[in-house]
């Protein structure tokens, strides 16, 4: 996770800008200590979103 310097707020490692305040997030410490690469192209496949409540699988029905 990434810590916003502005906010405070989490985001992923593969976000750009904070999602909570927009702040550019390459100023954070934390930032490219990941490699995006680690994640894969399916680091959140449709299972994981119905798993998390991002999606509800009655829409897809």
């Amino acid at each position: 996770m990434i810590t916003c310097d502005v906010c405070g707020h989490l985001n992923s490692p593969e976000r750009a800008t904070c999602a909570n305040c927009g702040s550019d997030l390459s100023d954070s410490p934390d930032w490219d200590i990941y490699d995006i690469d680690d994640f894969g192209d399916d680091m959140l496949d449709f299972d994981d979103a119905e798993e998390l409540g991002y999606v509800d699988p009655d829409d897809y029905e």
